[in-house]
């Protein structure tokens, strides 16, 4: 599955070219933002995965995932642009707050400044004036349809992000047939799990790279057409593998 990823991000990073968009404007600014970071945090999995490492590829894989639900949406509806400004202006509200407040040496900058002090106001009235409150991320699952994604795959990869002791006995405990823990560091991940996290990159690939060439039409929709059923067949064929090489009872 490793070089098939690699080969379907050959061909979306080719076509990049090829998609033509308004650069004032902030809706495509938003949409192409969110694509290339597809394309860069795929790219450093790949990196990774071709020196043999897999120790953050499930991290890079949560933020990837993330950038392809909010891409889904926004170019499902423009409307969506008003959640994401919503939360740019909340989160710097919640930082701002904090420093203005004092006592935070990290955001001593923010103390005792009229300029902070005005920004703050200035992102508060801007946020009310958007007239929507930030959308919270199983919403924005939701909304895109990937719900039961969000309460399995995505529930896995939190636990990975934070270290979670889930996470962290998968990562780095392997137990003997008495059950006797040994500690492990760099471990190869589950094939299985190694297969579910490829699958992840190469669906946020594949996917996204359809959704903005045809939001875009582009002159390459052909070129990505064909190398989306490329990985529909490819998924069909792998998972036919997977289940005939299953063990039978």
């Amino acid at each position: 599955m490793l070089d098939f990823l690699e080969y379907i991000y050959g061909q979306a990073h080719k076509h990049i070219q090829a998609i033509v968009f308004n650069q004032g404007n902030a809706l495509h600014r938003t949409i192409m933002s969110l694509y290339v970071t597809i394309m860069e945090q795929t790219y450093n999995a790949l990196v990774l995965l071709r020196a043999g490492q897999h120790a953050t590829l499930d991290i890079i894989l949560r933020s990837t995932l993330e950038a392809y639900v909010d891409l889904i949406n926004l170019c499902n509806d423009p409307e969506y642009l008003k959640q994401m400004q919503a939360s740019f202006h909340d989160q710097w509200i919640k930082l701002a707050a904090h420093g203005v407040r004092g006592g935070n040496p990290f955001l001593i900058k923010f103390e005792n400044s009229t300029d902070a002090s005005n920004k703050l106001a200035e992102h508060r009235a801007e946020l009310t004036a958007l007239g929507v409150a930030p959308m919270n991320i199983a919403d924005k699952f939701k909304l895109a349809g990937f719900e039961q994604v969000y309460q399995s795959v995505y529930n896995s990869l939190c636990n990975e992000s934070h270290n979670n002791i889930r996470a962290l006995t998968l990562r780095h405990f392997r137990f003997d047939e008495n059950r006797n823990p040994q500690l492990v560091m760099f471990a190869e991940p589950d094939p299985d799990s190694l297969n579910g996290t490829l699958s992840g990159f190469l669906s946020s690939v594949s996917d996204t790279t359809h959704i903005v060439h045809c939001y875009f039409n582009t002159k390459a929709q052909p070129d990505v057409e064909q190398f989306r059923e490329e990985h529909t067949a490819f998924i069909k064929d792998f998972e036919a593998k997977m289940q005939a090489d299953s063990p039978r009872d």
